[in-house]
């Protein structure tokens, strides 16, 4: 007998040996057992899901002379329809036979009875590629066909599909089938045809598969020719080509070590091979999405076990978030690579772009460790001098005519960043446009570097903490028409310094820091505060160059134990109610010049 190929060699010859359709295999049992046959089904799903393996079998079932079981393999029906000799079994691709006489000519045959058995089964595949002609001739016949005939129609492309035609079958939607059945089968296979394959092949195979076994079955069929003594995982990476997770491991090292040469040759040496970029990318976003999970459950079974190397290196040394952004980057060059002809030209721009992201960080590493240091500093400060408690009341900041006024702007190497830093400051400017400081409104809750220290002292990082939470979820604020203006005011910023009366807020730029410290602001802040952090407390802004020079300058002081003393609470001075009382007074006296004693003042 000739070779055949593993998919026709496997090919399922009863419906329990479906893999992974259930659902449909379920329901076409039934209609047999209940001899509750309809004229017309419609099978749709992708590639290699079992559809046209699935109507020869209805087929064989409908056919067949043993009432006791629904195919029993053994009658001369099931005989000829398993040889493809069956005279009632006529099968029609769509593709080559998509026109108007091809159909019709199938019409003049559908009345005729079967030779023999008891239905003449049509089965045509990818129905879809019919010609708009064909589709109205097969209308009519699809609608009411004669009692011994049944249509089967099978397509990979639903939408293309007739509406009319659709509406005149009975439709059975294939899903792609689980990774765990394919592997399942690939090992059944393997068994049976005496070949061994190292661990995890199948899986691998199955994962490559896209839910079509047949296609699986394909992969493992050329990885058997390949293949000397066994099967190995290297062996399937290299003919489809699949990186390795140490070549994905040194693709994010070059990443994460701002080598921008070794980050080059890699993805050379990944064109060389004719690496599947569609697949890496898929691959990239697929582990990312493995190490949040495994960083949260640290089980290895919830994960790719064949890419779990990969996994465990990306949990270890990227934070959750800085994966949440790498995915986001991906998945938006996955997007463009559709529909380019040059899909390694996207694929360097994701890996520049990822690269850049992670420069921009490494140049905030700097401050992020002063910051560090400034609270452990803190902290030192607060054991010398015994923990003291302090009182926890509002206090008024004290006042400084120190200002910068031109704006600074943090050099940046991630465009996205530049064109934020660009919204932020635009903003503000129209913000300043529209509320145009007047002279006897001057900012008056502007710090300089020794306030900040100050501050700094009296800070107390496990409030800080736990005010940082509460502002990092400043954006769901800004929908809400009470506090969108207070909101936006202090938002964009990190929260450096805090305590049960302040908090310090370093912002992007000098312009933002005013707008915070303006009376006519800082009202409407104290009362925020109250929402946002659930206490009431002065809200406070400098600029990100100042926090840093003051975390110098606090370092230098604490080494040679000169820090100030911490700042002592002071109630809150509300200037903007004091005014709104002054302008009522001022009313009620012009009122009573102009009208004199007839005027009688209710207060409400």
């Amino acid at each position: 007998m000739s070779y055949q190929s593993l998919y026709r060699k496997y090919r399922p010859s009863h419906l329990d040996e479906v893999v992974g359709q259930e659902h449909v295999v379920h329901v076409l049992k039934n209609s047999i057992t209940k001899d509750k046959i309809s004229h017309a089904y419609l099978f749709c799903g992708p590639r290699g899901t079992g559809k046209t393996s699935i109507a020869k079998l209805f087929a064989r079932a409908v056919n067949c002379e043993n009432p006791d079981q629904v195919i029993c393999g053994t009658c001369d029906n099931c005989k000829a329809v398993a040889d493809g000799t069956h005279p009632d079994l006529i099968e029609i691709d769509a593709a080559s036979n998509n026109g108007v006489d091809e159909i019709r000519g199938l019409i003049e045959k559908v009345k005729y009875t079967p030779i023999l058995g008891k239905y003449k089964v049509y089965i045509i595949d990818e129905v879809h590629m019919l010609s708009q002609g064909a589709f109205n001739a097969l209308l009519k016949t699809l609608e009411e066909p004669p009692s011994h005939v049944v249509f089967i129609l099978a397509t990979t492309e639903i939408h293309k599909v007739l509406p009319t035609i659709i509406s005149r079958c009975q439709r059975y939607d294939f899903n792609r089938i689980g990774e765990v059945d394919i592997a399942k089968r690939l090992d059944y296979v393997l068994e049976k045809e005496d070949v061994e394959a190292e661990q995890g092949v199948s899986k691998l195979i199955a994962s490559l598969s896209g839910g079509g076994l047949r296609n699986a079955l394909t992969i493992l069929e050329q990885a058997i020719v390949l293949a000397d003594d066994q099967i190995t995982v290297a062996q399937i990476n290299d003919t489809n080509g699949i990186i390795t997770d140490q070549d994905k491991i040194r693709l994010f090292n070059s990443i994460q070590e701002q080598n921008m040469e070794t980050l080059v040759n890699q993805i050379a040496m990944m064109s060389e091979k004719s690496v599947n970029i569609d697949r890496l990318m898929m691959d990239l976003i697929s582990g990312l999405k493995d190490s949040i999970i495994y960083s949260h459950t640290n089980s290895e079974t919830l994960v790719n076990e064949n890419s779990l190397m990969f996994i465990q290196y990306l949990a270890k040394s990227l934070q959750v978030q800085e994966r949440l952004q790498v995915i986001d980057k991906l998945l938006g060059y996955m997007d463009k690579m559709k529909f380019s002809q040059n899909q390694s030209t996207y694929f360097e721009f994701a890996m520049v772009d990822v690269f850049n992201s992670f420069n921009h960080k490494k140049n905030n590493v700097n401050l992020n460790q002063q910051n560090q240091e400034a609270m452990t500093a803190e902290e030192i400060y607060r054991l010398e001098h015994g923990n003291k408690q302090r009182k926890t009341s509002h206090n008024d900041v004290p006042k400084s005519n120190e200002s910068t006024h031109e704006p600074i702007i943090f050099e940046t190497n991630n465009p996205e960043e530049m064109i934020e830093d660009e919204i932020i400051e635009e903003e503000i400017q129209i913000d300043t446009e529209v509320f145009i400081t007047e002279p006897n409104d001057q900012p008056d809750a502007l710090l300089t570097v020794d306030e900040v220290v100050q501050y700094m002292v009296t800070a107390d990082k496990a409030i800080r903490i736990q005010d940082d939470a509460s502002y990092q979820a400043i954006d769901r604020y800004k929908v809400d028409l009470t506090w969108a203006r207070a909101s936006r005011l202090i938002s964009g910023g990190k929260l450096v310094l805090s305590s049960n009366f302040f908090v310090v807020i370093a912002l992007v730029n000098d312009a933002a820091v005013r707008e915070v410290a303006a009376i006519r602001n800082q009202s409407e802040l104290y009362h925020f505060s109250k929402v946002l952090f659930g206490g009431s407390k002065q809200i406070l802004a400098i600029t990100q160059e100042m926090y840093a020079e003051a975390v110098s300058k606090f370092l230098d002081l604490s080494k040679n134990n000169n820090l100030p003393e911490p700042i002592e609470a002071k109630p809150f001075n509300d200037q903007s109610q004091e005014d709104e009382v002054e302008q009522k007074d001022e009313s009620l006296e012009k009122v009573k010049e102009l009208f004199g004693g007839i005027v009688e003042i209710i207060e409400s």
